[in-house]
């Protein structure tokens, strides 16, 4: 099948979740319509379910589905933003909420996703967050751990351990490209406030994509002063892993640097082989996961709404999946 007969199979063949997403994405669809697939999709238990998790969310960071960072992650993959009143209700008290700078690392790619990107507390948090991502590019530095003499005053339960050196840890404001970073680089819009800003992400983005970046195996943060260190590993960076491939090529799509990169072109290529003899695609559960978990660190809620035992869920999820990676690069 084309592309065109793609779409319009996964359109008659989804759920109204799936369909109002593809609806978004791809077709030219008149108000009514697109209202009356807006509604079929809000009135299902699954979305009124994660808009309950979002506007009833205490904690951003989080594994559970009740954690502002999946729920709110899982409604903007459903199609939502911010113009549909019903969701904006549901997201709008995490614009004023109180959060320490880690919370607003993890929030910001959602809020830029759904749109907030105009809300001045939105604003001074991405050229804050952007200016420090691309000081650390500007370094050129990969050399980001401890040597074994440095380390040396490590308490004894870490000592061995891959240890952030200060400049790339806790004491710089995490100044290293997290998944959320990437999420957000993928989603945001450009920024006045940045100057080039085109520049500056696909230089951030560069920086994440090199091979020296890739091959990190995470580490920990020494905290002096509490005499302590916290993990902050692989699956904290925006490195890739498996269970998040999916997503990551849907993030770097956009970006040359990542286009041209070995893990975005070994990555895409190694889903080929899941292509069917009609043209859809069935990827394996594991690569679109859909369970209690963490979206960004794990790749745990890849689902689009489809009932996972019905035979043909998989077909079109993944199918989608695949469309909207090549839809980002021809749109690049």
């Amino acid at each position: 099948m084309r592309q065109d007969e793609l779409v319009e199979w996964l359109f008659i063949n989804s759920g109204s979740i799936l369909r109002y997403r593809i609806a978004v994405e791809w077709m030219d669809v008149s108000d009514q319509e697109r209202k009356r697939l807006l509604h079929n999709s809000l009135t299902t238990s699954e979305v009124q379910r994660w808009l309950a998790n979002l506007k009833e969310s205490r904690f951003i960071h989080g594994s559970q589905d009740t954690h502002a960072e999946n729920a709110f992650s899982k409604l903007l993959d459903y199609g939502f933003n911010c113009t549909d009143p019903v969701f904006a209700e549901s997201a709008e008290h995490l614009l004023d909420c109180p959060f320490q700078l880690w919370d607003s690392i993890v929030l910001l790619p959602f809020l830029v996703r759904a749109g907030y990107t105009d809300h001045p507390r939105v604003q001074e948090l991405l050229t804050s967050r952007f200016e420090k991502l691309h000081q650390t590019v500007q370094r050129g530095c990969f050399d980001f751990y401890l040597s074994s003499e440095e380390a040396s005053g490590v308490p004894k339960a870490w000592q061995g351990k891959p240890i952030y050196r200060d400049e790339f840890g806790h004491q710089e404001g995490y100044p290293l490209p997290t998944c959320y970073d990437f999420y957000t680089l993928a989603y945001c819009p450009s920024m006045q406030s940045l100057g080039d800003f085109a520049s500056i992400s696909e230089s951030i983005v560069a920086f994440l994509s090199d091979t020296r970046f890739q091959s990190k195996m995470g580490g920990y943060g020494w905290d002096k002063a509490g005499r302590r260190c916290y993990a902050a590993g692989r699956i904290f960076l925006a490195c890739v892993i498996p269970a998040r491939l999916v997503l990551f090529l849907e993030l770097g799509a956009r970006f040359t640097s990542a286009r041209q990169s070995i893990w975005f072109q070994q990555g895409l290529s190694s889903l080929e082989k899941y292509r069917t003899s009609r043209g859809t695609y069935i990827l394996p559960s594991s690569l679109l996961m859909e369970k209690t978990g963490y979206q960004l660190y794990g790749g745990f809620h890849m689902g689009l709404g489809e009932n996972r035992r019905s035979p043909s869920a998989l077909e079109l999820e993944s199918t989608f999946h695949i469309l909207y990676i090549y839809k980002r690069i021809q749109n690049k």
